[in-house]
């Protein structure tokens, strides 16, 4: 199983916006404090019980960190590396925990032995609808030489 977190651009505000997709299905919004966050890449996730919220979580694996973990907040102030996850977005504040309902996805996938990751990755959708308009543009001006 893949969980997927693309994110937004950080704001002036420090709020990096993103959204969470299970197996390419749209799963919740997410948000998280510019000035905590870990790198993108590839990273494993596992479901435990978490001593601070006194219930289960989805823990990520991130190198040389430790209690990385998506949770339930509504504001970056709710995170310091964390990664709140949940089912509406207000401009820089969300609500809606659904750090349960992952933990059900992540934890079933895990315990019939699947191997459950995670990859990080900044959202290139604007940029890509930039380059298609551009190439667009660049084909009509040759077709019209």
């Amino acid at each position: 199983m893949r969980v997927d977190l693309v994110r937004e651009k950080p704001n002036e505000n420090g709020a990096v916006r993103g959204r969470v997709f299970v197996d390419g299905v749209f799963f919740g919004y997410s948000l998280e404090n510019a000035a905590y966050m870990f790198p993108n890449g590839n990273y494993n996730l596992y479901g435990k019980k978490s001593p601070k919220f006194n219930a289960n979580k989805v823990y990520i694996e991130v190198p040389g960190r430790s209690n990385i973990m998506f949770h339930g907040g509504n504001t970056i102030k709710d995170t310091t590396g964390c990664v709140l996850v949940a089912a509406e977005r207000d401009g820089d504040t969300v609500k809606g925990d659904q750090s349960a309902f992952l933990f059900d996805v992540v934890n079933t996938a895990g315990s019939e032995g699947e191997p459950v990751g995670l990859v990080v990755r900044n959202d290139n959708t604007k940029i890509f609808i930039s380059l298609g308009l551009l190439g667009a543009v660049g084909a009509f001006f040759f077709l019209k030489k």
